[in-house]
């Protein structure tokens, strides 16, 4: 892995960061707005503040509840219950899924469009260019960082795998990131939302696309995420979560600047076909990874290196246990606070090869920090099971 000298910088996203600004949610609204479209998770109770206020104002709110990480069904579900109304910005108030969702939604709006399986007929044209309704992303966790990311992943039934939608369209005009959102979700789904957060930090940095804009957000963000994510499982203090929501946001700043690795890559097509959670796939899988990429790199290339560097930034906050490795603490601590293997999620031995060919060809697994094979993808999954 050599490092890119020549590079562009993404980041169209304008962000509001730190604890209350959600409350700024109707300053932020373009000029002439009357309808809004307001997207929240299954229970959109830490979305209740901002529907009032919105309603307060005599905005027209719909809201729609997105249960579940979207697929071109959920996507479809919300378009119909939007029908007859047409918002003039869509805000999306919850987790990486709904934030996605939302995405997705408002550029469908802006041209009249249905979602439909083959979504990469799309016209590209329409991919480029910012939607005439914009997205304002208020996201309720700290994990996915969607709320600066030019794509949204859905799940395609047809095809078993989750698939991306990808362009400027899809990044949304505002994120307003709000610390003190984040607190009340559930203890699995803030583990989940953790891990997704610090394997995008530890792939942009070991990324075989990696530049020096990403490294100066990622390399940051790995002992303070490792730290962080601790802070909130264990303690859940405000300090940790100012930093887990700062990691989150800079992770995906840094992603769509240099790609991922392996474990996203085998966490879409696991994904695509079972009923598990990107961020806690992404977390039982990164383990694994590091230990086949470790194994395979050239110990004098910058893959080496940078995987090193991590290694000794995990056992710092992970201390390793007895005679394993560096991170065998880590894997432990996943683990002490119930984090599945594949194995709960129904994943069995005689699947591996087929989700190892899937991961092998799999779009994040092309800027792995180094090139894996077949067996290489069995070994993990067989690491992770």
């Amino acid at each position: 892995m050599s490092q890119a000298m020549t590079f562009s910088v993404t980041c169209p996203t304008q962000v509001e960061f730190g604890a209350g600004v959600s409350t700024s949610l109707i300053g932020h609204l373009p000029r002439g707005t009357r309808a809004v479209a307001v997207l929240t998770g299954a229970s959109g109770t830490v979305a209740k503040p901002i529907l009032q206020d919105l309603r307060r104002s005599g905005l027209e709110v719909a809201q729609v509840r997105c249960p579940a990480e979207p697929s071109v069904a959920s996507v479809s579900s919300t378009l119909a219950q939007l029908a007859g109304s047409r918002p003039d910005v869509v805000v999306a108030c919850g987790g990486g899924a709904v934030v996605d969702t939302g995405k997705i939604v408002a550029f469908l709006l802006s041209h009249g469009l249905d979602m439909m399986e083959d979504f990469d007929r799309f016209d590209q044209e329409l991919l480029i260019r910012p939607p005439s309704i914009p997205c304002i992303a208020v996201p309720t966790t700290a994990g996915t960082g969607a709320e600066v990311t030019s794509n949204s992943v859905v799940s395609v039934a047809s095809r078993g795998a989750k698939l991306s939608l990808r362009g400027r369209a899809l990044n949304p005009a505002i994120a307003l990131v709000d610390p003190s959102l984040m607190t009340g979700a559930p203890e699995h789904v803030i583990l989940g939302s953790g891990l997704d957060a610090v394997t995008q930090v530890i792939e942009s940095y070991t990324s075989n696309a990696a530049t020096p804009f990403s490294d100066g957000l990622s390399l940051l963000g790995i002992g303070r995420g490792l730290r962080a994510l601790r802070g909130v499982v264990e303690q859940g203090g405000a300090a940790s979560w100012d930093e887990m929501a700062w990691v989150s946001l800079s992770s995906g700043i840094a992603l769509a600047n240099s790609g991922l690795g392996a474990a996203h890559g085998l966490a879409a097509v696991i994904g695509g076909q079972y009923d598990a959670p990107h961020g806690a796939l992404c977390g039982r899988l990164l383990i694994p990874v590091l230990r086949c990429n470790s194994a395979r790199a050239d110990p004098r290339s910058t893959a080496s290196k940078r995987i090193a560097e991590c290694a000794s930034m995990i056992s710092d906050v992970f201390p390793p246990l007895g005679n394993g490795d560096d991170f065998s603490g880590f894997d432990a601590w996943m683990s002490d606070h119930s984090l599945p293997r594949l194995s709960d999620w129904g994943v069995e031995a005689n699947a591996l090869d087929t989700l190892a060919c899937g991961g092998l060809n799999a779009s994040s697994s092309k800027k792995n920090a180094v090139e894996l094979r077949h067996e290489d993808f069995v070994k993990i999954l067989e690491g992770a099971l």
